[in-house]
């Protein structure tokens, strides 16, 4: 009997002077319905009590302190120290719905390839978390996808929607920590001219 296919998932959480969101992320990381997951918190050098917050958590999350440098940078220190096969972003001031990851992991399961990244839909929300928009993003070709990022200007690419398998930064790089905004589109773009 073939076993169920049920990696360990790195949920990463780069943050700076993130206490006001910051509690929100880490819950809906420990509310997954997927439980195979450890959960990552990267402190890019906060000046206010962000550490206090992550660390009353205690080992519900691996907590890391670095001087800042940039979210590239926290997600790269945050990668490096992965334990999982597969690596999720999410953003300090972002929430996952609670079955994200459990529907990620069942459309790799029936993919033939196990090196793929997955995206999905995503809501945009305000500061208090009433909803904005709900993006729909279209089923593409993997030929397309490169068009797709650059040319789609009401749908795009939300890199807190991703789930990328880790062996993909050892195999085409990390992210670019010169890039203090774009880090995120210049890594799909990589990872996107690598697709075959």
């Amino acid at each position: 009997m073939e076993s169920k296919f049920n990696p360990l998932v790195s949920i990463i959480i780069p943050v700076y002077n993130g206490s006001n969101y910051v509690c929100e992320a880490i819950d809906s990381a420990l509310n997954q319905t997927y439980k195979n997951i450890e959960i990552i918190v990267v402190n890019d050098g906060s000046t206010d009590n962000t550490e206090r917050i992550v660390k009353s958590y205690g080992k519900k999350v691996r907590y890391f302190k670095k001087k800042n440098g940039g979210v590239a940078t926290a997600m790269n220190l945050g990668i490096r120290r992965a334990r999982g096969k597969y690596i999720s972003w999410l953003s300090h001031d972002d929430v996952y719905f609670n079955d994200k990851t459990e529907r990620q992991v069942e459309a790799l399961s029936s993919s033939k390839s196990k090196n793929v990244v997955v995206y999905s839909d995503f809501c945009e929300i305000d500061g208090n978390g009433d909803l904005i928009r709900k993006v729909v993003l279209p089923k593409n070709s993997s030929k397309y996808i490169r068009t797709f990022i650059a040319v789609e200007c009401d749908l795009y690419l939300q890199g807190c929607s991703l789930l990328i398998p880790k062996k993909l930064f050892y195999l085409y790089g990390f992210f670019d920590s010169s890039k203090k905004c774009t880090q995120d589109y210049y890594m799909w773009f990589k990872l996107a001219s690598n697709v075959k």
